[in-house]
């Protein structure tokens, strides 16, 4: 399956990436490709990425496996990969939704929020010197945002990858 191109890449508040990808094959072929992720076994650790292809054609994909379990807060992965496919003019179009689970948006804006306020000198429930807990707020969310984009970078690299599709540059 070859992709022809990257049409569109958006952000929201909540850190959701759009992709729409064009295809030049049949809805029926591009939806063969997809059983490849979804249809793998559990003991198989080659693509690590799982999901669900519905009859409506949407489709949900995760990670199999990461490095942390996160339960509650919009479900239990890192990252969530999702989108619909749909046939056009004989090409098939592909529209993903890649999105780290709310939790992790939640927590990064938190830490944001105490690091302004430290920084503002706006007293907050964390004790140690301004400059100190300054330090500490940025680096974690430095860290975190370092998790964020590479799981959603590698979610989506992967699934660009089991289906072929490639970004024209």
């Amino acid at each position: 399956m070859s992709g022809i191109a990257l049409q569109a890449i958006n952000m929201d508040i909540l850190l959701t990436r759009n992709y729409t990808y064009t295809v030049n094959d049949s809805l029926e072929n591009v939806r063969i490709n997809f059983a490849r992720v979804t249809n793998t076994p559990g003991y198989t650790f080659s693509n690590n990425i799982t999901g669900t292809l519905n009859n409506d054609n949407t489709f949900k994909l995760t990670h199999k496996w990461a490095f942390g379990y996160i339960r509650g807060f919009g479900g239990n992965s890192f990252v969530y990969l999702t989108g619909k496919i749909e046939s056009h003019n004989n090409r098939t179009i592909i529209n993903t939704y890649i999105r780290p689970n709310i939790g992790l948006t939640f927590f990064l804006y938190v830490l944001t929020i105490l690091f302004l306020c430290e920084l503002l000198g706006i007293t907050t429930m964390i004790e140690g010197s301004r400059s100190t807990v300054s330090l500490l707020l940025l680096l974690f969310m430095i860290i975190l945002t370092g998790i964020i984009y590479l799981m959603t970078n590698g979610l989506n690299n992967r699934f660009e990858r089991i289906l072929q599709l490639q970004r024209d540059e």
